[in-house]
């Protein structure tokens, strides 16, 4: 085919809102097509190659109920000796993902072992491709908060999702360790909270990333864990008189009131808590697009914490909860009513009606707690409990929607530390998830104690492509037949610069099927 320079998109077809965004999107065509010949493309063809694309919908908003489905016609016209790609999407969301489809129909073609560095790219001569995916969720979650991952990287990881048609990247940027996030309206979270000055994502960063994903179909969910993980960027209260936000902050020992050091946890007692929540979620907010979708974390909340907080136990016996698991529970409910109250809040200013938001399971998440406690319209229930508890079963059958991200199978920090085993891309591809209208989709989930950037593309991919296939096509067809495509997807993404991971010898990549 012709230089990807010389490639052409016609957007008549595409509608005045969005055709920036559409623009945008047809900008990463080329480089991703160069990226074959390592930049070069050394050998033309005369036939000119033209992408036609056609946009029904002038929505460019990307939610769980956005329509991602795309149709792709290529077609060789023998006559005017042109290369036409026809490509028709309801929204612009459906048509990236065509031009991504586009990009994996082209190969790269080099002599093997020329003196000169010659390469050519070959095109299929016709394909006919009609595609949607088979879960509206497909993430990837990225921890910042145990160790600062850079913002280079992170835009990497992103280019790997939409390579792999991932549509959600779920960014746990705090946690009891620190606070890198940049709030404008509460300065102290990063003053107080961040590793360093230099270990900060600024706001301006933050809306740049998340444009940055949005021209890569991506969708950014913001977590701020709470009322656990939450620790260090929440401990300047007293000093601002305001209380204190967070209790059993830095603690030592830490065994007992919490899962790992350092400790902290949000003081429900406290109301300005609740107040500067809604200061910080206004700044998440502006910075995403509406309607944006929250985090709000919610799991491993230790009762020995508030309950050797003495403002907090008052605070129980005012209500008349039981500092026992019972009134425990209220107690927790009662923080996340609270804190969904104040993002609530948020989107009534902004004018966006409620929306719902995402929780960790937990002992709240539990079906003797779950109805009492957590509205099943306004909490999507992130299940990560192993691939045998029955959990994820009993809440889709009570209603809740649910995303899976099984740990021992879907985190990818598994067979790194403590007891925990390592699962292979075979293993997870081949794990599937339920078929319900409740069942949003999956998510990998890397959690960064034992790990930074250095070693972020060789842990994700190409293991996160796997379960990525999974998520999109959800095939029938067993982990040994995906063989051939991983390996190509591997190479793909190298290309890209992504440091993607071996997954065989490199005579296997090159004999398909005889290392089965």
């Amino acid at each position: 085919m012709t230089s990807p320079a010389l490639a052409r998109f016609d957007l008549q077809n595409v509608p005045a809102p969005v055709v920036s965004l559409m623009a945008d999107m047809t900008k990463l065509v080329g480089p991703n097509l160069l990226a074959e010949c390592d930049g070069t493309v050394t050998e033309d063809v005369d036939a000119p190659v033209v992408v036609y694309l056609t946009v029904r919908s002038a929505d460019k908003s990307l939610t769980l109920n956005t329509n991602e489905e795309y149709m792709l016609d290529v077609q060789h016209n023998t006559k005017d000796a042109q290369i036409s790609v026809r490509i028709t999407a309801e929204t612009v969301y459906g048509a990236r993902h065509a031009l991504e489809t586009f990009t994996q129909l082209v190969a790269s073609s080099k002599p093997e072992f020329a003196d000169d560095k010659i390469c050519s790219l070959l095109l299929v001569s016709g394909a006919k491709v009609r595609d949607r995916p088979a879960y509206r969720y497909r993430g990837l979650l990225i921890d910042s908060s145990r160790h600062f991952i850079p913002m280079e990287n992170l835009k990497k990881t992103l280019d790997g999702m939409a390579a792999n048609k991932m549509n959600v990247f779920h960014w746990h940027v705090t946690d009891s360790h620190s606070f890198p996030l940049e709030s404008t309206r509460v300065p102290q979270f990063t003053r107080y909270g961040a590793y360093s000055s230099e270990e900060i994502y600024s706001a301006e960063e933050v809306r740049e990333l998340i444009h940055y994903a949005q021209v890569r179909g991506i969708r950014v969910v913001i977590e701020i864990d709470s009322p656990a993980h939450a620790g260090n960027g929440w401990q300047w209260g007293p000093e601002y008189g305001l209380g204190h936000l967070a209790v059993c902050v830095n603690q030592w020992p830490w065994r007992g009131i919490c899962v790992e050091p350092p400790c902290g946890q949000l003081n429900p007692a406290n109301p300005e808590v609740y107040r500067v929540l809604g200061d910080l979620y206004r700044d998440i907010a502006d910075a995403l697009p509406a309607p944006a979708l929250l985090h709000v974390g919610g799991d491993e909340v230790y009762i020995e914490c508030w309950n050797r907080t003495e403002e907090i136990t008052n605070y129980m016996k005012t209500k008349n909860y039981d500092p026992a698991s019972d009134g425990f529970l209220k107690l927790w409910a009662e923080f996340h009513e609270k804190a969904l109250a104040a993002w609530d809040g948020v989107m009534e200013a902004a004018g966006t009606p409620k929306q719902p938001v995402m929780i960790w399971s937990s002992d709240l998440t539990q079906p003797q707690w779950i109805n009492t406690h957590l509205d099943k319209e306004r909490y999507i229930v992130e299940v990560w409990e192993p691939v045998g508890s029955p959990l994820l079963h009993k809440l889709l059958r009570m209603g809740y929607q649910t995303v899976s991200v099984p740990k021992d199978i879907w985190y990818l920090d598994h067979g790194f530390w403590g007891a925990t085993k390592f699962s292979n891309w075979r293993k997870m591809y081949a794990h599937m998830l339920p078929r319900d209208d409740n069942m949003l989709g999956g998510e990998v989930a890397m959690w960064t104690e034992y790990l930074d950037e250095q070693a972020l593309d060789t842990r994700v991919w190409p293991r996160a492509a796997a379960v990525a296939e999974r998520l999109w096509s959800d095939p029938t067809a067993d982990v040994l037949s995906a063989e051939a495509r991983m390996q190509r997807q591997r190479t793909r993404l190298i290309k890209r610069g992504l440091r993607a991971d071996a997954i065989s010898p490199a005579w296997c990549s090159q004999h398909d099927s005889r290392c089965f």
